[in-house]
């Protein structure tokens, strides 16, 4: 509470917006917690829920500090805007007809001039249980709706300057790979790396949307693009 508190403060949001749209998840939060403290029970949909305040809380924060920044946004949960999942809580699958309707919500959100913002990580199955995507979900809800939607280029922003030679931490003279294609991404990916998680890149390779791996810390590097060929040889995208 008092980390939201600081933040919402911190980014003159004012009261209002946090009676309005922080206190009322906090208190569902309190509730939940109330009551696995009193059940001494934490399966795997309740863990499901639990975990959803996160991005919940998150996207609202930022929605409203866009609108104080002049831009129309609007915070979505992952299910209102389209993404539907499996029950498989902890590790759900969105399913194939959720494309159709993530590209219809959002399209027309953009449209109307309105910002998006959409939780990462999350949705709900067809009873209406929420649910988490499991490891490199959130890079998923990304690259879900950059497949969806006909993105141009879909961006993944880390702590690195894209997909590098090696692990940073052991080799330091490890530098980025300017372009890579879904095929040798998913292999680095494989052997260790830790950029991203195969399964965030399967709405790309079926779509063929290029992605790009930027660093948060170092907004002007280019990163790394994945492609799904190639052009030229080998030696033309050595950074």
């Amino acid at each position: 509470v008092n980390l939201h508190r600081q933040t919402v403060d911190a980014l003159g949001l004012g009261e209002d917006f946090w009676q309005a749209e922080v206190a009322p998840l906090l208190l569902k939060l309190e509730n939940l917690l109330t009551g696995v403290s009193l059940v001494r029970e934490l399966s795997l949909r309740t863990r499901d829920y639990l975990v959803s305040f996160g991005e919940r809380l998150s996207v609202r924060v930022l929605a409203a500090w866009f609108r104080k920044e002049g831009v129309r946004a609007e915070a979505l949960d992952a299910w209102q805007a389209g993404f539907i999942s499996n029950g498989s809580n902890g590790s759900a699958e969105v399913l194939d007809s959720s494309y159709a309707t993530i590209a219809s919500i959002l399209n027309a959100k953009l449209v109307e001039g309105i910002l998006p913002i959409v939780t990462g990580f999350i949705a709900k199955d067809e009873k209406g249980i929420i649910t988490t995507l499991g490891r490199g979900g959130s890079d998923l809800t990304a690259t879900i709706i950059g497949a969806a939607c006909g993105a141009e280029e879909i961006q993944v922003w880390k702590d690195v300057d894209g997909i590098l030679t090696a692990d940073p931490r052991i080799v330091k003279n490890a530098r980025p790979v300017s372009t890579l294609t879904y095929e040798e991404a998913s292999e680095l990916a494989y052997f260790g790396a830790q950029v991203l998680h195969p399964r965030s890149m399967q709405p790309c390779i079926r779509y063929e949307v290029p992605v790009r791996v930027k660093n948060s810390y170092n907004p002007d590097a280019p990163g790394t693009i994945i492609v799904a060929k190639l052009e030229g040889s080998s030696r033309d995208r050595k950074s």
